[in-house]
C-alpha cells in the first residue's frame, strides 16, 4: 500500500506539472499578433468563436462587432511596401492558422514523450451480492474492491523512440508550413501593392490622354467652323475622346479593385482609401541564376517540406518494423477487497495482494500482416522520394522562369523608355503640323494613341519587373535586397557553395 501511496503522490505531481507545460505551449504563440474578428452573420446556424472572442452568430452584440480589432496605420501618409508586409503578417488568419499548427505539433510531441512514462490505472468497485448467493453467509452483503496497476514500457522494438522522432519532424513541418504561409502572404501583398501602383500610373496616363484629346477636339471644332477641317475629322476626334474616357473609367475601377484587394490582406474595410508610396523602381538584381537555383534548392518551403516528408516516411518504416520485435513491459498490481469502504478514505480490507511482473509478448504469426505493413511504408517512402525529385525539378523551372521574366522585363524597361521619348517627340511634331494645316487630325489622334500606349507599356514593364522580383523571392523563400544576400550559411550545417554575383 505504501507503493500505491507513492504512485498517488507522483500522480498529484504530474497534475501540477501538466498545466504548467500546457501554459508554456500556449505561450509559444506569437505575442505580437492582433486578435482577429469575423464579421457578423445574421443567419449563422451556430455560435462561433475565433481567438476566444464570440463575434458571429445571433448572440453577437453591436458592441462586440464595433470592438473587432484592426491594425492601426503607422501614419496618415502613403504606406511603404515594408509597412504593408508587416501589417499583413500581424492580422492574417492564414498566419494564425500556421501558429495553431505549430502549437498542435508541440502537443503531439508531448504526447509522444508520454509513451516513455509509466501509466497508472486505478479501479474501485462495489459489488452487492443477492439473496441467492452461493455462500449464504454473504447473502445481501456488499464487497468493496480497490485496485492499482502501474505499467512501465521497457522495450517496444524502437516504436516509442521512432514516434518521438516523427513528432519532432512534425514540429519541423509545422515551422516550414508557417514559413510557406508567410511567403505566400508576402507575395500576395506585393502583388496587390504593385498592382495599385501600376493602376495609378495607368489612370494618370488615361486622364492625360482625355485632356489631350479634348484639346485636340476643341481645335478641330474651331478649324471646322473656319472651314479648314472636315466634319469627319471632328467625328474622329469625338470617337477617340469617347475611347479615352472609357479607358479612364476602366482604369479608375481597376484601381479601386486593387485597393480593395490590399485592404482585404490588411483586414481593413474594402472601401478604405489606402494610399501607397511609389516603389515601382528598377534595381539591378544582385544574384545570378545559378546562385538562385542553389538557394532555392536549400530554402524553398515546398522542398523543405518534401524533405521532411521523406524523413517521416523513413521513420514510418521503422515504426512498422517495430512490430517484428517482442514487446517488454514492467507491471505492478495491487488489489484489496473489504466489507466496507469509501472511494475517498480508509476501509477495512479482508484480503489484499500485490505483484510485480516483467511481461514479454511476441506476435509470431499474423499471416504476413506485419510484413505487409512494412512494405506499405516502404512504398510510401519511395513515393515521397519521387515527389521530392519531381518538386526539385519544378522549383528549378519556376526559378528559371521567374529569373528570365525578370531579365525580360528589365530589357523592356530600357526599350520602353526610348519608345516613350520617341512617341512624345512624334506627337509634338505631328501636333505642330496639324496646327499649321499640314497634317489631318487623324495623324494627331494616331500619334496620341501611340504615345499613350508607349506610356502604358513602360509602366507595365516596371510592374512586371517588380512582380518578377517578388516571384523569385517566393521561390527562394527569402527576401533579396538590392545589395545582395549576406555571405553566410543559409541554415546551420548547410552552407552554400561559393558562386559569383553580377
Amino acid at each position: 500500500m505504501k507503493f500505491a501511496r507513492d504512485i498517488a503522490a507522483g500522480s498529484l505531481g504530474l497534475l501540477i506539472i501538466l498545466p504548467l507545460v500546457a501554459w508554456g505551449l500556449v505561450g509559444c504563440a506569437d505575442p505580437t499578433r492582433q486578435v482577429i474578428g469575423k464579421p457578423y452573420l445574421v443567419d449563422s446556424p451556430t455560435p462561433a468563436t475565433i481567438f476566444g472572442e464570440a463575434t458571429i452568430g445571433p448572440q453577437a452584440s453591436k458592441e462586440a462587432i464595433a470592438n473587432i480589432k484592426v491594425p492601426d496605420l503607422p501614419h496618415k501618409g502613403p504606406l511603404t511596401l515594408d509597412e504593408c508586409l508587416e501589417l499583413a503578417q500581424k492580422v492574417s488568419p492564414t498566419i494564425d492558422t500556421a501558429d495553431q499548427g505549430q502549437l498542435g505539433a508541440l502537443w503531439s510531441r508531448w504526447q509522444s514523450i508520454t509513451d516513455f512514462l509509466p501509466s497508472v490505472d486505478l479501479s474501485y468497485s462495489v459489488t452487492h451480492e443477492g439473496d441467492k448467493a452461493v455462500i449464504p453467509a454473504h447473502a445481501g452483503q456488499k464487497q468493496y474492491a480497490f485496485g492499482t496497476r502501474i505499467t512501465q514500457p521497457l522495450f517496444t522494438g524502437g516504436a516509442n523512440v521512432t514516434r518521438y522522432l516523427l513528432a519532432q519532424l512534425g514540429v519541423a513541418a509545422a515551422d516550414i508550413a508557417k514559413t510557406q504561409a508567410r511567403e505566400d502572404l508576402l507575395l500576395a501583398v506585393k502583388q496587390a501593392f504593385f498592382s495599385i501602383l501600376a493602376a495609378e500610373k495607368a489612370l494618370a496616363v488615361a486622364k492625360a490622354t482625355v485632356v489631350n484629346i479634348t484639346g485636340q477636339l476643341q481645335r478641330t471644332m474651331s478649324l471646322f467652323e473656319e472651314e479648314k477641317a472636315a466634319w469627319y475629322e471632328v467625328l474622329e476626334a469625338q470617337t477617340e475622346l469617347a475611347k479615352a474616357q472609357q479607358a479612364e473609367t476602366t482604369q479608375s475601377r481597376t484601381l479601386l479593385v486593387n485597393k480593395a484587394n490590399l485592404n482585404i490582406l490588411l483586414r481593413r474595410p474594402v472601401e478604405f482609401d489606402v494610399k501607397v508610396r511609389d516603389e515601382l523602381k528598377r534595381y539591378k538584381f544582385p544574384l545570378t541564376l545559378d546562385f538562385c537555383l542553389n538557394i532555392g534548392l536549400h530554402d524553398n518551403p515546398e522542398i523543405l517540406l518534401a524533405r521532411n516528408q521523406v524523413e517521416a516516411g523513413a521513420k514510418n518504416v521503422d515504426v512498422a518494423r517495430s512490430a517484428l520485435y517482442p514487446q517488454v513491459q514492467l507491471t505492478y498490481s495491487s488489489n484489496s477487497v473489504g466489507d466496507t469502504g469509501k472511494a475517498s478514505g480508509g476501509w477495512s480490507a479482508n484480503s489484499s495482494s500485490w505483484d510485480i511482473a516483467a511481461v514479454a509478448s511476441f506476435n509470431i504469426w499474423e499471416w504476413g500482416k506485419t510484413k505487409a505493413g512494412v512494405e506499405i511504408s516502404k512504398v510510401a517512402l519511395n513515393q515521397a522520394i519521387n515527389s521530392l525529385t519531381s518538386l526539385e525539378d519544378s522549383v528549378k523551372l519556376e526559378i528559371a522562369t521567374n529569373y528570365q521574366n525578370l531579365i525580360s522585363a528589365g530589357l523592356n524597361i530600357d526599350v520602353s523608355v526610348k519608345a516613350v521619348e520617341s512617341a512624345a517627340e512624334n506627337l509634338r511634331m505631328v501636333n505642330e503640323r496639324f496646327q499649321t494645316g499640314m497634317s489631318p487630325i487623324t495623324d494627331v489622334l494616331d500619334s496620341q494613341a501611340r504615345y499613350s500606349e508607349a506610356q502604358y507599356e513602360h509602366y507595365q514593364s516596371l510592374y512586371n519587373y517588380n512582380l518578377a522580383w517578388a516571384a523569385i523571392e517566393r521561390s527562394l523563400g527569402r527576401r533579396v535586397p538590392a545589395q545582395g544576400l549576406p555571405d553566410q550559411p543559409l541554415r546551420p550545417g548547410q552552407p552554400l557553395s561559393p558562386v559569383s554575383l553580377n
